[in-house]
């Protein structure tokens, strides 16, 4: 993650709003790792290999945009005892 990076989680944060930002960062993380990882898999990156990072924060906070509620209900579903 560069500074380019951090200034986008910057404006994305001012964008979104406080508590999406946190879902739409954790989106990012998640499907630039599952990217990277399917990526090794496929042999078309190495592990030492750089991967874009702003791409996944941007659909990360359109996921949040869009599908905050429904997320964040289901899990915290998970964790009701019926």
């Amino acid at each position: 993650m560069g500074m380019g990076d951090a200034y986008l989680a910057i404006l994305l944060g001012l964008i979104v709003g406080w508590p999406k930002i946190l879902l739409a960062l954790f989106l990012a993380f998640f499907l630039g790792a599952v990217w990277g990882m399917g990526l090794i898999v496929a042999g078309k990156k190495k592990m030492k290999s750089r991967l874009p990072f702003a791409p996944f924060m941007i659909l990360g906070a359109l996921i949040a945009i869009f599908f905050y509620a429904p997320i964040i209900d289901w899990y915290f579903s998970l964790f009701l005892l019926h």
